[in-house]
């Protein structure tokens, strides 16, 4: 689990970080990352009814979660990042995924 100081809790945040934040999209993912001016990340994860039933968006969350809570230690700090899970995540497996995230925060340069 993602512990509670690392997570993006306020509808706020989550407003001003798709509003001014850098779009970047990926083959699973798509991550939206602004400054939050504080000296740790923040994560957010968002998986619509497009990514499929209860079961398969709550498959694809605790992937996320568990992908941004492993790279905590490999990103650059002080950021607010929102990570929305796309279909395609659906049929991918964990490798595949989490490849992509780190494509993801390469093009961010937060890696």
């Amino acid at each position: 689990m993602l512990n509670r100081i690392f997570r993006i809790s306020k509808s706020k945040d989550y407003q001003q970080t798709y509003r001014n934040g850098l779009k970047i999209p990926g083959k699973y993912l798509i991550a939206y990352i602004s400054a939050n001016g504080m000296s740790k990340n923040r994560f957010g994860v968002v998986a619509s009814k497009k990514v499929g039933n209860a079961v398969k968006r709550n498959k694809a969350r605790r992937r996320l979660r568990a992908i941004a809570r492993e790279s905590q230690g490999q990103l650059s700090q002080g950021y607010d990042i929102i990570i929305i899970a796309r279909h395609s995540m659906v049929g991918a497996d964990y490798n595949r995924i989490e490849k992509d995230f780190y494509t993801v925060m390469k093009k961010a340069r937060l890696c």
